[in-house]
């Protein structure tokens, strides 16, 4: 892990971009997890300075975004990536032999019960992993797949679809590179798998595109929409004039037979 950033740095950074936090906040998130630890370095005209991860930036930025957006500490916590993936060299995958087998027939996604929600079929990231580890597009589609086998059950060449995918989300990408919304869709399916014990792709779909904070009058629903912002507040109808009225005649209707 490379600890290039200094505190100072960081801060002056996110000020030249108009974010406002302050050193104070700042350890205070590291306190809490939602930030990396920094490494301590001497300097050579004396005392000490803290260095943080490259990636520290734009996690910091996220953060400071979805709080912008309502959502609590806590909240913000449940939706950051678990682990940072480390800058190495993406590895090579074992079975890339077998890759060289697909016909770009589209079955793999014309079959996949999570398809729609994939921002690419399989097949595409099969054919850009064989132009190159850096010709691999920024898509969702590791972290969509939910391992049901499905498109390799039907696969004319029999293409290792899932172990790749699995391979993609453990360590297929060039230094630099990230998956787009990668975490969130998985984070939302294993939680729900494991409160059930079994798979619920609908609840999952519709937990992943619809957010709800508060209650009552304090409610607020955030709408996942594809575009730069991702997410899109959405308000609530306004109530009608004379709504005891109307409740009124909703209970009359409910007398008749």
């Amino acid at each position: 892990m490379e600890f290039g950033l200094p505190l100072e740095d960081i801060l002056q950074k996110l000020a030249e971009e108009g974010y406002r936090i302050s050193r104070r906040t700042f350890l205070y998130y590291v306190q809490l997890g939602l930030l990396p630890k920094g490494k301590r370095k001497g300097q050579k005209s004396g005392g000490v300075k803290f260095y943080y991860p490259t990636w520290t930036l734009e996690r910091l930025k996220t953060i400071l975004r979805l709080k912008k957006q309502g959502l609590t500490l806590k909240e913000i916590k449940k939706r950051l990536p678990r682990e940072i993936p480390s800058p190495l060299p993406p590895k090579t995958f074992p079975q890339t032999a077998r890759l060289k087998d697909c016909n770009v027939c589209g079955i793999c996604g014309a079959i996949c019960p999570v398809h729609e929600e994939m921002d690419l079929s399989p097949w595409r990231l099969i054919q850009a992993w064989l132009e190159g580890p850096d010709s691999l597009p920024s898509a969702n589609t590791p972290w969509v797949c939910v391992g049901c086998y499905l498109c390799e059950e039907r696969c004319p060449r029999e293409i290792p679809v899932v172990d790749f995918l699995r391979f993609l989300r453990r360590e297929g990408l060039p230094p630099g590179k990230r998956w787009r919304k990668h975490p969130e869709w998985s984070r939302i399916f294993w939680s729900l798998l494991e409160e059930r014990g079994r798979s619920f792709d609908f609840g999952a779909v519709h937990a992943y595109h619809i957010r709800i904070i508060g209650s009552g009058e304090n409610q607020r629903l955030f709408l996942r929409l594809p575009g730069p912002e991702g997410e899109k507040e959405v308000s609530a109808p306004s109530k009608i004039k004379n709504l005891s009225a109307f409740r009124r005649a909703l209970e009359h209707a409910r007398e008749w037979p």
